[in-house]
């Protein structure tokens, strides 16, 4: 089996630029959630239906979102 009708789509969630990635395998369709800073994957989810599974994704990563501190730094040299 291979990965078929991929779709790739920025968002932003809670201050964070992401990149939702959805693509069907078999008879169903994986989502996942990734920070683009990082590329960091932070949430995966699957269902029948493409607009469920990216739905299911954008929750989970919300919640996991939702928990994550930030920091603001200073970054400014000799002061």
């Amino acid at each position: 089996m291979r990965a078929e009708d991929f779709q790739k789509h920025p968002l932003q969630l809670e201050g964070w630029l992401l990149n939702v990635t959805s693509y069907r395998i078999g008879e169903r369709y994986l989502a996942e959630v990734e920070v683009l800073d990082s590329g960091v994957t932070i949430a995966r989810a699957a269902d029948e239906v493409r607009v469920k599974a990216e739905e299911l994704v954008i929750e989970k990563a919300l919640e996991r979102l939702a928990r994550t501190r930030r920091l603001d730094l200073d970054l400014t040299v000799g002061g």
